[in-house]
């Protein structure tokens, strides 16, 4: 399905599923439009096979500003809960989306830009990356559980009461990022990981993705079990079992060459 999108740019190149956000003169900060845009891409790529991953950047020098001022300046009841139920919808789908999802951070990724980076599987930052919740220095709130999920309670409160906008250093430091390549290659190191996982194929990389989601909920036991039957299910697939025939064939033949 193609649509015409205005606030965000989107591909779809060898498996990668690739957002854009385009509103560079406003620092690619959160409208409405634009979210809107980013749920619709993401709906249409949920069962659409070509696509195994998706990377959600905004470039190399500004990931996102967070919510733009205009919007906010100018909120009436009406576009307040409008804005509500659209945060709602677009990041409760990245929090719980079927595929595996990769930011690309290039530059600053404030407010709900830094919260749309948190929601994603994998970070990948720029060293000229900034993060942060400065809106919590107006009294407002940021998105908690993913935060500490990923930094730790005792890192995440502290992001969470001072409002601070971090450097690359101290984000790497927290492990707020999970990998940092220098600035100008975060987009392409991001969809080189992405190719890298859409070769293992869409229906794998979607079944990971939903162990990935459901098992951390889990004890233990519950989980062993879980991801036990995971494996005996895929197992049994003519696909998988022709892909493990042909990887063990090249081991054989490399060792008997060696």
């Amino acid at each position: 399905m193609s649509r015409n999108f205005t606030e965000i740019k989107t591909t779809v190149v060898d498996g990668v599923g690739t957002i854009t956000f385009d509103r560079f003169d406003r620092r690619n900060a959160l409208s409405l439009e634009l979210f809107q845009e980013v749920g619709d891409a993401l709906t249409d790529w949920k069962k659409d096979d070509f696509v195994a991953v998706v990377v959600i950047t905004g470039g190399e020098e500004i990931f996102c500003a967070g919510l733009d001022l205009q919007l906010q300046s100018g909120f009436t009841q009406e576009t307040m809960a409008s804005y509500s139920d659209v945060c709602l919808w677009v990041y409760g789908l990245i929090l719980d989306y079927p595929k595996p999802t990769i930011a690309a951070v290039g530059g600053p990724a404030l407010g709900g830009g830094c919260d749309i980076a948190v929601f994603c599987d994998i970070r990948i930052g720029g060293d000229n990356v900034r993060m942060g919740f400065p809106q919590i220095k107006m009294g407002l709130t940021p998105y908690f559980t993913p935060l500490w999920k990923i930094v730790g309670l005792s890192q995440a409160k502290l992001l969470t009461l001072s409002g601070d906008i971090i450097n690359a250093a101290e984000i790497e430091r927290i492990g707020l990022v999970d990998r940092m390549v220098p600035a100008g290659q975060v987009v392409e190191t991001a969809t080189a990981l992405a190719r890298s996982i859409a070769e293992t194929t869409t229906a794998s990389a979607a079944n990971n993705k939903e162990m990935m989601l459901r098992a951390p909920a889990m004890d233990p036991i519950s989980a062993l079990t879980y991801e036990t039957l995971a494996y005996r299910e895929v197992i049994r697939h003519p696909e998988v079992i022709e892909r493990v025939n042909q990887a063990f064939a090249k081991l054989r033949k490399y060792q008997t060459a060696n």
